[in-house]
């Protein structure tokens, strides 16, 4: 009775303390995973605002504001515009990545800036804060991004101010 009663006493032990091996382990890899998502997120932000800072304005007294050859495509999906080096570029979302184009045209070579996009968008705003709707009424650029790895899901809103405008 005594021998049934220990190994009775051993299971149960021996359960709950497999219960929270189990719970630790997905506990760290939910956290990975978050991590993971986290740093794509952190790297693809500075990268995408560093270039959105060398946005191209056109100097007309003691103003600077983009035309619209500077920024050929304004879209709430898409973004192409020219630097202040003259070097065209474009952002958008495409497969789950985000991607970096090198040129203004459709057809320009662009690679992969991040991975586990889910979801890209653009808010274009004046001065005041309201809504643009032309290249010469830009002031700041809002970027919404959704980066996802396994079950979790970070998103990110960041206001970038092209540092020639003024």
């Amino acid at each position: 009775m005594e021998m049934v009663l220990s190994i009775t006493l051993i299971g149960v032990a021996g359960i709950a303390a497999g219960m929270l091996i189990l719970q630790g382990t997905r506990s760290y890899e939910a956290l990975l995973e978050q991590k993971e998502a986290s740093d794509q997120a952190a790297l693809s932000l500075e990268r995408l605002s560093r270039e959105l800072r060398l946005l191209k304005c056109s100097t007309s007294g003691v103003s600077c504001a983009p035309e619209a050859s500077d920024i050929p495509v304004m879209s709430a999906n898409e973004l192409r515009f020219v630097n202040s080096e003259m070097e065209g570029r474009g952002l958008r979302a495409s497969g789950g990545a985000l991607m970096l184009r090198y040129g203004v045209g459709g057809v320009d070579p662009e690679f992969q800036l991040a991975s586990n996009v889910s979801s890209l968008s653009f808010d274009y705003l004046k001065t005041d804060g309201t809504a643009a709707s032309t290249p010469a009424e830009l002031w700041t650029i809002g970027v919404n991004i959704a980066f996802t790895s396994g079950q979790s899901v970070i998103n990110i809103k960041a206001f970038v101010h092209p540092r020639d405008f003024r």
